[in-house]
């Protein structure tokens, strides 16, 4: 049903002129044409069959009700680091030789233990800065600011033993049992 007749035509250029929908349109013809059939028919007549002028004028009698109010979205502050110094690690026990032959001379005496303060983790680079010297690439920023070459990282060495991995040891690790 695809050419339109004069009667057709007609009831389109009059019911067009009195402002209505398309839809509007579609359900008053007399062969009830699909809203868009009507569409496209005053499109491509380009104004010989009437113009769509918009919305179709409201009928409704009185004021809308007025929309409630979304309460504005929460928004999260960025993660506070906790940075401090790490107590001191105790110093080891002196090791018992369990091979004590005279011809082995490395564990005769044991070497001093120095008491060393736990190291802080290494600071955060930036991402092109970890690509260029290959390091850990583990995101080190809040968790909403914006990505980009200019993001911090980890930074610390990659882990050399597990094949083509992006990231240190320590977040290796965190990874695997976080999918496990």
């Amino acid at each position: 049903m695809s050419d339109w007749t004069a009667e057709e035509l007609k009831a389109l250029h009059d019911l067009a002129g009195q402002g209505l929908s398309a839809l509007q349109i579609s359900k008053r013809l007399p062969t009830g044409r699909s809203r868009n059939a009507v569409i496209g028919k005053l499109m491509r007549g380009k104004g010989k069959y009437g113009q769509l002028t918009g919305q179709p004028k409201n009928q409704a009698i009185g004021r809308a009700t007025p929309k409630t109010e979304t309460p504005p979205k929460r928004k999260y502050r960025p993660v506070r680091r906790v940075t401090g110094i790490a107590p001191p690690i105790a110093p080891a026990s002196p090791v018992e030789l369990l091979f004590t032959s005279p011809d082995c001379k490395h564990f005769s005496k044991p070497a001093e233990v120095k008491v060393v303060a736990n190291l802080p983790a290494t600071l955060p680079i930036t991402f092109l800065e970890a690509v260029m010297t290959d390091r850990c690439l583990h995101y080190a920023g809040a968790p909403y600011d914006p990505d980009g070459p200019d993001m911090p990282v980890c930074g610390a060495p990659r882990a050399h033993d597990v094949l083509e991995t992006r990231y240190c040891r320590r977040h290796l690790i965190a990874k695997r049992q976080v999918a496990a």
